[in-house]
């Protein structure tokens, strides 16, 4: 796990899904970055260098996050194989918004 202190670049929508024991659930995914990441560009799109897209799931699912907010989080990685191929799955376990300096 690592815990850090990120910038929000996004916030997607919450989005309802089926867990593996068919009861219902939310998500929301998260693009956050690291501190050191802007290469100058104005065009946002352009300049996620050190960029990470997480997953919060459940209740943190329901909290909402605003561009350039500073957030201290904990981030969890886990990767599986699929069909030969590797993936690499990066969720929330914990998250809180830091008050402005």
């Amino acid at each position: 796990m690592l815990t850090s202190t990120f910038r929000v670049v996004a916030c997607g929508e919450q989005e309802a899904y089926t867990t593996s024991n068919g009861n219902q659930s939310q998500k929301r995914q998260l693009r956050l970055q690291e501190f050191g990441g802007w290469n100058g560009n104005d065009n946002q799109a352009v300049r996620i260098s050190n960029g990470i897209v997480a997953t919060m799931f459940g209740n943190l699912a329901q909290c909402m996050f605003y561009p350039n907010e500073i957030v201290l989080a904990t981030l969890r990685f886990s990767a599986r194989e699929y069909q030969g191929q590797w993936y690499q799955d990066v969720t929330v376990t914990d998250i809180c918004k830091l008050q402005n300096i």
